[in-house]
């Protein structure tokens, strides 16, 4: 992150500028608020966007968007906002109703997201984060955003199996659930027969109320992210309406515990 910010801040406020943004991301960010901070990365593995947050410690319903930054290449093309309501949705299953955040007055491009974003601003609050720097605070509340009932997740009946099909023929029977065609093959998500060892069998959640629509930024990001925090192991798909979501078979019972604890309602 820090090789990209001079480069995508445009060089603002010279040196001090750039010393200023490199001692806003030490490591204990990337070492105790992984959880809530989102990382894009181009299909290189090239950082495109992130966005740094975490839950308030001492106000119980306020999360808090640290830092945040996309490639200039990619603005205007919803990537912040795909963060930021990825953000939303995360802190909103923890319990969380408002989200705050500040940028420096010199930051128009910042200033003018939040705006569009429907956060309310100050004005230039002087001296904020110390003699000279001046900052702009935001706020938004949770309940200002559109709201939608708990999410509810599926268990879908029996185990699964994946297999890669390198010659991209498609398999001759129907006992599989999802083809996947790429140029270095063809992923076949299928029903695992009693001859597939326990540790290659997948367990499949899907969402109970589909049709979600392909506008809708952050619905895999809120599922994937607790599944992380548990440290299970995903395989995705997803469909025109909706996402199909594979944790390994053993892992099963860790993985509901952790959706459900992120405010899923599993059935």
């Amino acid at each position: 992150m820090l090789a990209v910010l001079d480069q995508w801040w445009g060089g603002m406020k010279g040196e001090a500028g750039a010393l200023e943004r490199a001692l806003l991301l030490p490591r204990l960010y990337f070492q105790h608020f992984s959880p809530t901070s989102f990382l894009v990365e181009y299909p290189d593995g090239e950082l495109a966007a992130f966005l740094v947050g975490f839950l308030s410690q001492t106000e119980p319903d306020t999360a808090y968007v640290h830092f945040a930054g996309v490639d200039p290449a990619l603005h205007g093309q919803g990537v912040g906002r795909a963060l930021y309501r990825a953000f939303f949705a995360l802190v909103r299953s923890h319990g969380r109703r408002y989200v705050r955040c500040v940028t420096s007055p010199e930051n128009t491009v910042s200033r003018n997201f939040h705006t569009r974003l429907g956060f309310a601003a100050s004005s230039p609050l002087k001296d904020y984060d110390g003699p000279g720097l001046a900052r702009v605070a935001f706020s938004i509340g949770l309940a200002d955003e559109p709201t939608r009932p708990t999410r509810r997740l599926r268990v879908l009946d029996g185990a699964l199996s994946l297999e890669h099909h390198p010659e991209l023929r498609e398999p001759n029977d129907d006992h599989w659930l999802a083809l996947v065609r790429a140029p270095e093959g063809l992923t076949v998500i299928r029903t695992a027969g009693s001859s597939v060892p326990v540790q290659d069998r997948w367990v499949a959640l899907y969402d109970a109320d589909p049709y979600h629509g392909l506008d809708e930024p952050g619905l895999l990001a809120a599922v994937l992210a607790p599944l992380a925090r548990a440290a299970v192991p995903v395989f995705t798909a997803s469909t025109y309406h909706a996402d199909l979501v594979l944790v390994p078979e053993p892992r099963r019972c860790p993985a509901l515990d952790a959706l459900r604890s992120a405010g899923f309602d599993i059935c």
